[in-house]
């Protein structure tokens, strides 16, 4: 019998095709309430896996609608609102699974009351304290995830901001749109067919530091892979801008070194280059690309190819359910139960 946390990574796609079939009931809606704002500047926000949600979720929204905006951590609003919002030209968008994460409900709360910005939650959980706490939210059907580590919630809100962003854009995105609707079968049917070759990977025990690579949208993908790693084997895992690894970190770099670098479009001549640098400092690598004619590609340890055709605001939903299975299969290669995480709960409250 499959694990909770396992049964939840695999069933994530058939949920993308519920929550866009809904979400597309709401267009005109969404535009009726949310336009308005488009002269401000909008400030995703989150806690742990939130945050990296807002990261991408950022990146995503300002590339669709040239709308300006920016992921700030929602400790930050709390502490600093004076540095997040120095005027009141601000939109807030609160990112929680749960709806009920102590810090994320005061951020909220704090901008709304206390600094007169709009607040537009997005939640798998449409009843609950943080949507009540906001003046909009964006909700969709969801099947309740019982496990404690976050897995098909991110891409499904992430799934939700960018049809947000289709809505608010001048643009008629039909590319995206129909990039959309047949993203979540191309992205099971790689996952499915990868699923023995990943764990594969996470058995190999010499492997003992663990390395996320990613610019632009892949970025915050990087980091919750990362916190992934972190969060279901107890190992040591980082996220990095691609890039940025070539300075100070690469100094930690040894053949007990696992990097997966995840490529993109925009940066893929200069992020390919870093596939030899990384085998010659002894490190094992995963490469998820979708470009053969690559001549550095080829030197990785490891590849998973993507469906051709996808630009890269849709690559987190296919790399993203790949790294959750090198988690959770790294897990069990250790020994160690997913669903029951160490120090973990669900749900964050003080």
């Amino acid at each position: 019998m499959d694990s909770v946390t396992l049964t939840e990574i695999k069933r994530q796609q058939k949920g993308w095709k519920e929550a866009f079939k809904y979400l597309e009931t709401k267009s005109e809606n969404v535009k009726v309430k949310f336009l308005k704002y488009k002269n401000r500047t909008w400030i995703f926000t989150g806690c742990g896996t939130s945050l990296y949600i807002a990261q991408t979720a950022s990146y995503c929204f300002t590339k669709i609608t040239g709308i300006q905006s920016k992921a700030v951590a929602a400790s930050e609003v709390i502490i600093s609102p004076e540095i997040v919002f120095p005027n009141n030209e601000f939109v807030l968008v609160p990112i929680s699974r749960s709806g009920t994460t102590t810090e994320i409900v005061l951020a909220a709360r704090k901008s709304g009351k206390e600094f007169s910005i709009p607040t537009i939650a997005v939640s798998c959980t449409s009843e609950s304290e943080l949507v009540g706490e906001c003046d909009n939210a964006i909700t969709f059907p969801f099947q309740r995830e019982e496990s404690v580590v976050m897995t098909g919630s991110f891409l499904t809100m992430l799934l939700s901001i960018i049809h947000l962003a289709l809505e608010l854009s001048e643009d008629t995105n039909e590319k995206l749109r129909s990039e959309l609707t047949t993203l979540p079968d191309g992205s099971e049917k790689l996952m499915l067919s990868n699923e023995l070759y990943i764990k594969g990977i996470a058995g190999k025990l010499n492997l003992i530091e663990f390395v996320f690579l990613g610019q632009g949208p892949m970025y915050g993908l990087a980091n919750e892979a990362a916190l992934k790693m972190q969060e279901m084997t107890i190992s040591v895992a980082q996220g990095y801008n691609t890039l940025e690894y070539r300075h100070g970190p690469k100094s930690t770099c040894t053949e007990n070194t696992f990097a997966a670098v995840m490529l993109s479009d925009n940066g893929i001549n200069l992020e390919a280059k870093l596939i030899p640098e990384l085998k010659d400092f002894g490190a094992s690598t995963l490469v998820l690309y979708s470009d053969t004619e690559r001549e550095h590609v080829n030197k990785a340890d490891f590849k998973i190819e993507i469906p051709k055709g996808y630009t890269d605001l849709m690559k987190p939903f296919f790399y993203l359910p790949l790294l959750q299975f090198l988690g959770y299969y790294r897990a069990v290669a250790k020994g160690i139960n997913p669903d029951s995480p160490k120090n973990l709960t669900q749900v964050v409250k003080f």
